[in-house]
């Protein structure tokens, strides 16, 4: 790109599109009614999570490599694929990472859903809230905002799992970058950022529910 401002750091892949923040709120509201014993409400809501914008804006990233939205460029001294013993750290550690980043991605600033509250929406939900094997055949939105740990040197590179290489992620922000670093894809270090600490709890409020 003849651009100069092309190559110039910045937060994260892609920027959230809207519909990712109407999906956390639909999905929050969904959280709220069935806490009331409202659950025809909370149906309705997830169904209307499910957006097709969702699926198209997360293939944008995690599909085929784009110039536009990767940028990779060469990094002089960056880690060799030399993978570590451990994939991911203990659940604890996991919990201990999204509380610390306010379960938010730390890249986009999305607001991320526990793992374990999609679960339970699954639970009661087994068909609106549906979570098949492939990707088509799950929810969009949850899919799209499910936290994840991402590493930011990746574990393939000799990434480990102390919590200064770990931070919470959205789906399009912790698969779209695949096994490059933060520095490859023109990314700065999301720690050196302030997390978005608020009222969002990753909808763990729901564990609370007894399917």
């Amino acid at each position: 790109m003849d651009n100069p401002n092309f190559w110039k750091l910045r937060n994260c892949l892609c920027e959230p599109i809207a519909e990712m923040y109407s999906a956390a709120e639909l999905l929050s509201g969904a959280v709220d009614a069935i806490l009331k014993g409202d659950l025809s409400l909370a149906e309705s809501l997830i169904a209307a999570a499910d957006m097709v914008e969702l699926e198209v804006h997360n293939k944008l990233i995690t599909g085929s490599v784009s110039v536009e939205i990767h940028r990779f460029r060469p990094i002089e001294n960056a880690p060799c694929v030399e993978k570590v013993k451990s994939r991911m750290p203990p659940y604890k550690v996991e919990i201990s990472i999204y509380e610390r980043d306010g379960w938010h991605c730390r890249f986009c600033n999305i607001p991320v859903v526990s793992k374990d509250a999609r679960k339970m929406l699954n639970k009661i939900f087994p068909d609106v809230a549906r979570w098949g094997r492939r990707n088509n055949d799950k929810h969009r939105g949850l899919s799209i905002l499910e936290s994840s740990i991402d590493h930011l040197i990746p574990h393939n590179r000799g990434g480990g799992n102390n919590p200064q290489n770990l931070v919470t992620a959205c789906g399009p922000c912790q698969f779209g970058r695949g096994g490059w670093t933060i520095e490859e894809v023109g990314i700065s270090d999301p720690l050196a950022r302030n997390p978005i600490i608020d009222s969002w709890d990753g909808l763990r409020r729901i564990l609370n529910c007894i399917a």
